[in-house]
């Protein structure tokens, strides 16, 4: 208990100068790949090492990192289970419907009173963050996890990546549940209903907590060991986002290199819940699988009327606290509104240069 104590009172005096000859690592979420060519030199100034696109093209991509590559930066191209995927279902099933996550009818009322007008910036939504209303559900579909065909539409893209001369590797986005807890489709709910069965002695709430979970797990980690079958140095990455409520740090049970975790939100977290979070993150990264790096998420956003607004004192606040509970490595979505902001660049500077 002394221990504990003297810690607690010691750790809020570090300062990044005690950090000076140990690298935080810094990957950001977003990359202008109109203008590469004066991107890419900010990017390296503020101290990013590792950039992730949502862009799976290929030619793109070579065009990324032929433009990262003189300034020692890693492209990361991501996978999403949203938005574009459903292009490449009516490609392969034409008449087929798009297996979607499927919600109660309250988190759908719930969704069309978000989505209604600007409410979504007026309600105190989180925007796939941890929840902070009843029914709170994310605005873009997600596809079913339940679904072998719609996880088989990831592994052509997969290979269309992993071929790309110089990627550094493959990142995971939007891999979660729309009302960031389970679904509701016949396939899940049999599932379900068959893995209660199977487990009499768990509680039925457990039981289903568990049950998403590790349906999320494995298809993330199935994702994960294809693309390193495909090539071998292939690193892996993400951000879990929606969050998964019931246990929203649940990373460490996915064998990928890097996994980021949200320690700050967008929206204002108090300093005790960065900390926390953050010794999380970084300390039980390795409880699972040895390969995984624990990686603590910052959103900053500068958007005023959408977002709240962070000053640099509140980043730089959020920073100090992730890396002094162990995070070495972070992420920031999104790139490019740090770049354009000068004091908050100066923040990122200031711990990752």
């Amino acid at each position: 208990m002394k221990v504990l104590l003297l810690c607690l009172i010691v750790l809020p005096l570090v300062t990044p100068r005690a950090f000076a000859g140990e690298k935080v690592e810094l990957a950001g979420w977003g990359i202008d790949e109109k203008h590469l060519e004066a991107f890419m030199p900010q990017a390296r100034e503020v101290g990013f090492d590792a950039l992730i696109t949502w862009n799976t093209d290929p030619e793109v991509l070579r065009k990324c990192v032929d433009a990262a590559k003189p300034y020692g930066i890693r492209i990361f191209s991501s996978l999403a289970p949203m938005g574009g995927i459903a292009k490449l279902w009516t490609q392969r099933y034409p008449d087929r419907p798009m297996p979607w996550q499927v919600m109660s009818p309250d988190e759908d009322a719930a969704l069309r009173f978000i989505t209604a007008g600007k409410n979504q910036f007026l309600i105190g939504y989180q925007f796939g963050g941890e929840p902070a209303l009843t029914h709170e559900v994310l605005t873009s579909r997600i596809l079913c996890f339940s679904s072998r065909e719609g996880r088989e539409l990831f592994k052509p893209v997969i290979d269309g990546v992993a071929f790309v001369p110089g990627i550094a590797g493959l990142a995971f986005d939007g891999f979660g549940y729309q009302n960031y807890h389970g679904c509701q489709c016949e396939r899940c709910q049999a599932g379900l209903a068959a893995y209660r069965q199977a487990r009499p002695e768990m509680k039925p709430e457990a039981a289903e907590v568990e049950f998403f979970r590790d349906l999320l797990v494995g298809t993330i980690n199935e994702l994960a060991d294809y693309a390193r079958a495909q090539r071998g140095d292939l690193q892996t990455a993400i951000h879990i986002w929606p969050v998964f409520a019931p246990e929203p740090l649940y990373g460490n049970r996915l064998d990928l290199d890097f996994c980021g975790q949200t320690a700050a939100w967008y929206t204002l977290w108090p300093e005790e819940k960065i900390a926390a979070y953050s010794r999380t993150i970084a300390g039980e990264a390795t409880k699972f699988h040895p390969r995984q790096q624990g990686v603590g998420m910052i959103g900053y956003y500068d958007r005023p009327g959408q977002f709240p607004v962070k000053d640099a004192a509140c980043v730089d606040m959020e920073l100090r606290t992730m890396i002094e509970g162990g995070c070495r490595h972070l992420q920031v979505c999104s790139t490019q509104d740090v770049i354009r902001k000068p004091e908050i660049a100066a923040v990122f500077r200031k711990y990752c240069r």
